[in-house]
């Protein structure tokens, strides 16, 4: 299978992160007897981030024990619900996007049993805000267009519960820069996390032991307050990309979804988390 791949474009960078997948997996503290939960969604289709995309290119929910997970990208294999083994990297060509459940549960229907880490999705290629009226619309973009700073290849308005939503899309130029300054910005809260690099930015990992569950939702609103960072990353069930996958939003330009760092050895403690970043709970 991995020979037959290495023909197709995509595969451009699969070798050098083959592991990383399986770096991501492990560091997040999974054990070796407990099942992990995935979901394969069709990236073009899902521009609104609803996993309820059309019936064409369904959203597959898939599982495996890490103690069966391959050890490198090409050969991954996924249970289905009816336990029929899925290829993950071949769905990912056809632009399936790669999603896990972070947290820790032993089945889709259960209750969580453990907290693997408190995170963020930092996502820097668009301006997004709600308006009130056609005025604050009208400000708000002339002010977008009068930074100098800003490259912005669309921006566009819509009518969403009595509100304006105001959608600026980034460049890829403006949007590698913005990535360098968060870097540099928030380096020294980030320096000892597990980041993982997107096409659009980062998803930045505190991973956690002995976590409380009550405790996530809060802290996971107060990262998102520190950091400027995606508001809806709060609920327990929460799924993320997993690295060594492409991200397949636009199947011309495929971004391979990597760990920019893998962090410290020691897990963090949910009180170290808040103390260190001085978070408002």
């Amino acid at each position: 299978m991995a020979q037959r791949l290495s023909s197709v474009k995509y595969t451009r960078n699969l070798k050098k992160y083959a592991s990383h997948a399986r770096y991501f997996i492990k560091k997040l503290g999974c054990q070796q007897n407990e099942q992990l939960h995935f979901i394969l969604v069709h990236d073009p289709k899902n521009k609104k981030r609803s996993f309820s995309n059309s019936s064409n290119h369904p959203a597959m929910t898939l599982h495996k024990p890490l103690h069966l997970l391959e050890r490198l990208t090409p050969q991954i294999t996924l249970f289905s619900k009816r336990n029929k083994l899925i290829h993950v990297l071949r769905q990912n060509i056809r632009g399936y996007a790669v999603f896990m459940e972070i947290n820790y549960r032993e089945t889709k229907d259960s209750d969580f049993k453990k907290i693997r880490a408190q995170f963020i999705d930092v996502d820097l290629n668009k301006i997004s805000m709600l308006l009130k009226t056609k005025e604050q619309v009208k400000q708000a973009i002339k002010s977008i267009q009068a930074d100098p700073a800003e490259q912005l290849q669309s921006i566009a308005v819509k009518r969403k519960q009595g509100q304006y939503h105001l959608l600026a899309l980034r460049t890829k130029q403006r949007v590698a820069k913005l990535k360098i300054a968060f870097i540099k910005k928030y380096r020294n809260q980030i320096k000892d996390t597990m980041i993982i690099e997107t096409k659009n930015g980062y998803h930045i990992y505190w991973v956690v032991q002995d976590g409380s569950i009550s405790q996530f939702v809060p802290i996971q609103k107060a990262l998102a307050q520190k950091f400027s960072s995606d508001p809806m990353i709060t609920n327990l069930s929460r799924v993320m990309r997993i690295p060594g996958f492409y991200h397949m939003k636009n199947p011309g330009s495929p971004y391979m979804v990597r760990v920019r760092q893998l962090g410290r050895k020691q897990p963090f403690t949910q009180e170290e988390i808040i103390q260190s970043l001085a978070l408002a709970l």
